[in-house]
């Protein structure tokens, strides 16, 4: 962050880049790639015996599903790995018990692995996705509960729009789902890691499962995020295969019982309990989950709450300068449904921000254009990495385009 007087911080000057593009792939720290590092050379120079190196290095997920769960205020049996959060949506649609005619609900602000993630149910068993329209760039349960029926079974949603930061009404939207018995699978990607939340509250205003991938505010780009399954829907879901990961390690260990003679493919091996049997893999992504796990440690250690305000804080800066530059701000300026995300448009439509986003790319700020449904803009996404200085290049930047912008239309309607 900034100074309270608006001087630079420490250690900003000669900075070569203002990386505001968080939404779409945040940055790898340094402490984090430390710990990669120190995976991939325990895998180049085995110290020992490498079913004891599988062994040891598997470590780094029951970790990681601690301090996943320590984030999101909920017991480590709710939390499973995944490896992103179209993976963890996918395990859903798979699971849910579903019959020919149910339908679910996808709002058209929805990323589209959110309606994609049910083709292969609604090929095999005649399943509706039937989309919700929304107004504004906003959704709340009012837009969901106008489609429902008695064949409705879940609703998908974001807890924050990738399109426009948009924070939906989650507790309220569950409420209203949950008394009608259906489900509510949130697409969380763009809030956990960067606003502080809790899904440990009462199941009525709490989503069934919550899916985050790990890529974006949580900083890990290896594919490893969390999934978290609320009690009530862990004894719905059934997966849709076991694998080693769902099998509880035997009494002697996996070594002693991997080399047993008495061992066969037909041992019936006890299944994982909690939201772990959604861990069907064979071999772990032990980097991706020892990044994912220093990087939650950070996060605890730095607290959500000053996460949440000082991404906020650059936000407001964000508006400001925004609205001083004369342009729209299109994301929701209303507390409660503010996000990290800040998105604003040009008067010369969806071409000018492309242009916009190439000239700031070629100047070392990096943000992104995102649209779906016709709601979007230039998006800026800033993270605690970020600071007061990368927020003024990118206004001052952006400045400088609008002028060299006005004096070419200037130059076209002369040379006419």
């Amino acid at each position: 962050m900034g100074n309270a007087d608006g001087s630079p911080p420490p250690g900003s000057a000669g900075r070569t880049m203002a990386y505001l593009d968080n939404a779409c792939l945040g940055r790898l720290g340094p402490e984090s790639a430390a710990w990669a590092r120190d995976v991939v050379g325990r895998l180049e120079r085995p110290a020992g015996p490498p079913t004891e190196l599988v062994v040891e290095l598997y470590q780094t997920y029951p970790r990681a599903r601690a301090l996943a769960a320590a984030l999101v205020g909920v017991d480590e049996q709710r939390i499973a790995l995944v490896e992103s959060t179209s993976h963890g949506l996918g395990m859903v649609a798979a699971a849910l018990p579903l019959s020919s005619g149910d339908n679910v609900l996808v709002c058209d602000l929805e990323f589209f692995p959110s309606a994609l993630c049910w083709r292969a149910r609604a090929e095999a068993i005649d399943l509706e996705v039937r989309p919700v329209r929304t107004a504004g760039g906003r959704v709340g349960a009012v837009d969901f509960e106008r489609h429902l029926d008695e064949r409705t079974k879940a609703i998908v949603v974001s807890a924050v729009q990738e399109i426009n930061g948009f924070r939906a009404p989650l507790a309220d939207l569950c409420r209203m789902a949950h008394a009608a018995g259906v489900m509510v699978i949130v697409d969380g990607v763009q809030e956990v890691g960067c606003l502080n939340i809790d899904l440990g509250g009462a199941y009525d205003e709490c989503p069934d499962v919550y899916c985050a991938g790990g890529h974006k505010w949580l900083c890990n780009p290896f594919g490893v995020g969390f999934m978290c399954v609320h009690a009530r829907a862990l004894d719905l879901l059934k997966p849709a295969f076991y694998g080693y990961f769902n099998a509880a390690e035997p009494d002697d260990g996996w070594g002693s019982y991997l080399a047993s003679p008495e061992r066969t493919p037909f041992d019936p091996l006890p299944l994982l309990p909690g939201a772990q049997r959604f861990e069907s893999g064979g071999m772990g992504n032990f980097l991706g989950a020892a990044v994912l796990g220093a990087n939650l440690e950070a996060l605890l250690a730095r607290g959500m709450d000053r996460v949440e305000a000082e991404v906020k804080s650059l936000g407001e800066r964000l508006v400001e300068g925004i609205e001083g530059l004369g342009l729209e701000v299109r994301c929701s300026l209303v507390g409660a449904e503010r996000s990290g995300i800040t998105v604003f448009g040009l008067p010369g439509g969806f071409q000018a921000e492309l242009e916009l986003n190439d000239y700031l790319a070629s100047h070392g700020v990096y943000v992104s254009v995102r649209y779906t449904s016709g709601v979007g803009g230039v998006r800026v996404s800033p993270h605690v990495h970020n600071d007061s200085v990368d927020v003024d290049r990118l206004l001052e930047a952006t400045e400088t385009w609008l002028g060299f912008a006005k004096y070419s239309r200037q130059e076209s309607r002369e040379g006419l």
